[in-house]
């Protein structure tokens, strides 16, 4: 029951950060004009010749859908590394609750080391979707590329830091101990 327990409490920590983030970009996109104009400012439209009111109102809804497209895209990417990064936490809290032998602990770490790049490859996957945009709206394709990479970069590394060198460093001291009795 108390496994049950930890899976209800993870699904919902995703849940509420998914809705969370979600919400917030949603917000700043219809309340914030500069924010909007990111995905709004370099679409390029063409409106075709001798058709210039009807052309230019299919012009703005294909504008429209675009901006929101990668707007969505934006989200989805960032979305996918905020799950990685609270995935990696999750892996790691348990390990460092884990009463295990040290020897399966290290290995265990070892394992859970595919955590930690997580965000890198989201973060690379970010960027080969924004090529995708990239013939509709170079602006915002430069916007999703650079700002998922920055973000996988950063997470990768806080993970790590705050994650993996303490409990390692704790393993390490515990087999030292060990081997000096």
């Amino acid at each position: 029951m108390n496994k049950n327990w930890k899976w209800i409490g993870a699904v919902s920590i995703y849940i509420a950060s998914g809705t969370l983030i979600t919400m917030l970009m949603l917000y700043f996109y219809h309340s914030n004009d500069f924010f909007r104009s990111l995905f709004e400012g370099g679409v390029e439209v063409a409106t075709p010749a001798g058709e210039a009111s009807m052309g230019a109102s299919k012009a703005m809804i294909n504008a429209e859908f675009t901006a929101k497209l990668s707007f969505f895209i934006l989200i989805f990417v960032i979305l996918l590394q905020v799950f990685a990064f609270i995935s990696a936490s999750w892996v790691f809290f348990n390990l460092r609750q884990s009463t295990d032998n040290i020897i399966i602990r290290m290995k265990k770490l070892d394992n859970a080391d595919l955590f930690l790049d997580l965000p890198l490859y989201f973060g690379l996957f970010g960027t080969v979707s924004s090529f995708i945009i990239m013939s509709f709206n170079p602006q915002i394709s430069r916007l999703i590329a650079y700002s998922s990479t920055l973000i996988g970069i950063i997470f990768s590394v806080v993970l790590r830091i705050t994650l993996q060198y303490p409990i390692k460093q704790r393993m390490i001291d515990a087999t030292r101990e060990d081997g000096s009795k």
